[in-house]
């Protein structure tokens, strides 16, 4: 959980009343992440960091669970007309960060439907972007996280070398799919998962940006064709994952870059 003491300075600073976190269905990581939010999350939750005050979460009654060691209250709902007297109670005529971006400038940053905000106005609130507060509490690694991200970064960079350096000897029988499954299985074995396959092009298949190869219809590697790899990979799902592109022009030196 968030340094309470630290936020409220922030809050002051942006001049917030307080940042209001939603959360459904996943659509708002900040939330998940700020919150550490578990389970299927099927119902709307709300939860309200006051720059004066005791922190509030909104929840439906039958997803409280996670939610035991909230610093603050806890408000449960079953109706929606219970979700609305208690939001209407928690934000009326308050000014508050949430997770949107005006015109989608930032999509990473848009989280938030346009029809909660459109509730939150109803019920006087005035909702700014909360992009400042994103930056500071949830986009900020741990030290865990950085512990992660070198220790992965150091076995694709291992990963990369070798598997260039053994593409080079196979000219003219190397697939592009037998190189992708031989640098899964290398990183799989180092310990690191992935949640998309590394990117991996010869010729004029490494100018495709995000290029995708199939069984059967990918590429040969070809005298003097330049191999793309593009690689990540994480300790974990859920932590910060490392990624290096890394590319060789037939018969130069294989260093990734």
């Amino acid at each position: 959980m968030i340094d309470l003491a630290e936020l409220r300075e922030a809050l002051r600073e942006a001049d917030l009343d307080g940042w209001l976190l939603f959360a459904f269905k996943g659509l708002n990581p900040v939330a998940t992440r700020v919150l550490g939010l578990t389970g299927l999350n099927t119902r709307r939750l709300f939860a309200l960091f006051p720059r004066e005050g005791d922190p509030v979460v909104i929840a439906h009654k039958i997803e409280l669970q996670g939610l035991e060691n909230f610093p603050g209250k806890v408000v449960p709902y079953a109706r929606w007309s219970e979700l609305n007297q208690a939001l209407s109670h928690a934000v009326g005529g308050k000014t508050l960060g949430m997770e949107i971006s005006p015109r989608d400038a930032v999509p990473y940053l848009d989280r938030v439907p346009h029809g909660v905000v459109q509730l939150l106005q109803s019920m006087g609130a005035k909702i700014l972007p909360s992009g400042d507060l994103v930056s500071r509490f949830a986009a900020r690694w741990s030290q865990q996280e950085l512990a992660d991200h070198h220790f992965a970064a150091e076995i694709l960079a291992d990963v990369a070398r070798g598997a260039l350096q053994q593409a080079i000897r196979e000219t003219g029988v190397l697939t592009e799919t037998a190189l992708q499954a031989r640098v899964i299985a290398a990183l799989e074995a180092r310990g690191l998962v992935l949640n998309e396959p590394p990117i991996v092009g010869f010729g004029p298949n490494s100018a495709k940006p995000h290029y995708e190869p199939h069984p059967g219809k990918d590429a040969v590697l070809r005298p003097g064709d330049l191999v793309l790899l593009d690689l990540w990979a994480g300790r974990s799902l859920d932590t910060v994952f490392a990624d290096r592109p890394g590319s060789v022009l037939r018969g130069t030196s294989c260093r990734p870059r």
